[in-house]
């Protein structure tokens, strides 16, 4: 079919294509219904190292915390933090299930990472992110303690808590009715041009 044919049996038959998109939409929209949502919600930590009087001193400890970013954000899946965590929130979940609801994102600045926690309730993964951020500090606090007493010089804090974010990062409602939207499109030309070639003949 050349192309202006193909453009005006478009025309002539636009509620066929109209019909094929808004079908199809209906069922990407229905597909997100039945899908149960996932939630995201995000504490931000930063690692801290007082001190640092000199331009040296102040290099050697952001260096320093740089490594340490690495070593604290490998320890918010720990069976130690977890534990402590749903002790708090008296979730009757192993580490293990925990753990699969528990990540960490290292952001932009190299002195900061997210505890990120995903959950089919908002207010639950707010409440995990916060708790195992929480618990996360203080292990550090004990494990950094000066062996002779006294508060240690690095350690790592909440600079931001986790919020109840009610915007699901799953299913992406947005992004299905788009894709429906294409196969409807898809869809309905073709059931054009198949109708055009069968009355051609």
């Amino acid at each position: 079919m050349k192309v202006p044919s193909f453009s005006n049996a478009i025309r002539s038959e636009w509620g066929v294509v109209a019909v094929s998109v808004i079908v199809s939409m209906s069922v990407a929209l229905g597909i997100t219904l039945l899908l149960t949502p996932t939630y995201e919600s995000r504490a931000e930590m930063t690692v801290f190292v007082s001190g640092g009087a000199t331009t040296g001193e102040t290099y050697q400890g952001s260096l320093f915390s740089q490594q340490r970013v690495a070593a604290y954000s490998g320890l918010v899946t720990s069976d130690v933090i977890l534990s402590k965590a749903l002790a708090d929130l008296a979730l009757e979940l192993s580490p293990s299930q925990l753990a699969d609801k528990v990540t960490t994102s290292i952001a932009r600045d190299p002195d900061r990472f997210d505890v990120v926690v995903t959950d089919g309730s908002p207010e639950l993964a707010r409440d995990i992110a916060n708790t195992v951020a929480l618990q996360l500090t203080a292990v550090v606090s004990e494990l950094e303690a000066p062996e002779g007493g006294g508060v240690s010089s690095v350690g790592v804090k909440i600079i931001k808590k986790a919020e109840a974010d009610h915007a699901p990062i799953h299913p992406n409602t947005a992004e299905y009715l788009a894709i429906g939207a294409a196969v409807g499109l898809l869809i309905g030309t073709a059931v054009v041009i198949v109708r055009r070639r069968i009355r051609g003949r």
